[in-house]
């Protein structure tokens, strides 16, 4: 059903954002373009954005996530030109000029707001660390806001708790790249890939299930998108009690397929041969 004549500028509000929050915002835009046609409007994704930076003011944040997880050792990363593998939203919000891009290349964000000055100052090694944006989201009581997407892929975040909390299943890995930073200094740079051991696959089905049954999570039909709405506390809280409780096993499964196929990739990628939805995402971060 149609509101507000397909208005993009009036769904913050109708999610609930007031002056001062923090949000992380993930969307299809492709979707959201094409609702919008079907309604007769023009989409402009500079307009999505500046609805949510201009709804969060001066004293919130919005930070959109900008990721390349897919890069591997020797690869490099141009802070001010490499592309995001994270889809439409994300490098339209690279090239927003209210936006500007955190450091960290495998799991970057482009921020607007009150923490943008620190996020990108930081020199956080770890993707999850206690100097990264998913320590900011913490802090500050960040909500997510998925729209048109599920949220099984929208909950990076609980990576974070992951490392927070101390996981069996993933160790720190040294990752060295080319790296340009925002002032054009060009060099080999080490970070840290939380990465998962051979075998484990992320499955946050049964957490979605749980924010259901808690009441924590909120679904809206904007104009034909349909939009979530989950605080951050709240995944953290639950993916923390569930990795001291239940061994992680809510969120995570382990089989032993899955880890023959895992040593089948490190194996084809030490003679540099990439899946095919690794070659994807290099296509798309170097487009």
């Amino acid at each position: 059903m149609s509101h507000a004549g397909h208005d993009i500028s009036t769904w913050p509000a109708r999610l609930g954002v007031k002056p001062g929050d923090t949000i992380q915002l993930m969307a299809d835009l492709t979707r959201v373009a094409w609702n919008a046609r079907r309604a007769g409007k023009r989409f402009s994704a500079d307009g999505f954005l500046d609805a949510f930076a201009d709804a969060v003011g001066p004293t919130g944040t919005v930070l959109v996530p900008t990721y390349n997880f897919d890069l591997r050792a020797g690869d490099v990363f141009d802070i001010r030109s490499t592309r995001s593998i994270s889809g439409a939203l994300a490098n339209a919000a690279l090239d927003h000029p209210r936006f500007r891009r955190t450091p960290h290349p495998l799991h970057s964000f482009a921020v607007t707001g009150a923490g943008s000055d620190a996020l990108i100052r930081s020199e956080e090694r770890s993707s999850f660390g206690p100097g990264s944006p998913f320590a900011y989201l913490m802090d500050r009581r960040a909500t997510l806001i998925a729209i048109d997407l599920p949220l099984n892929d929208a909950v990076t975040f609980a990576h974070f708790t992951e490392e927070a909390t101390g996981v069996s299943y993933r160790r720190h890995r040294p990752i060295r790249l080319g790296y340009t930073s925002a002032d054009g200094n060009t060099g080999d740079r080490i970070f840290s890939l939380y990465a998962k051991k051979p075998g484990h696959h992320m499955d946050f089905t049964r957490l979605e299930q749980m924010a259901e049954h808690d009441g924590a999570i909120t679904r809206i039909d904007l104009d034909g998108s349909k939009a979530l709405r989950l605080g951050l506390p709240w995944v953290h809280a639950m993916v923390e009690h569930d990795i001291r409780t239940n061994k992680a096993r809510t969120i995570h499964q382990f089989r032993w397929s899955w880890w023959l196929k895992d040593h089948m990739k490190e194996l084809l990628r030490t003679f540099g041969i990439r899946t095919r939805q690794e070659r994807t995402a290099h296509a798309a971060r170097t487009a």
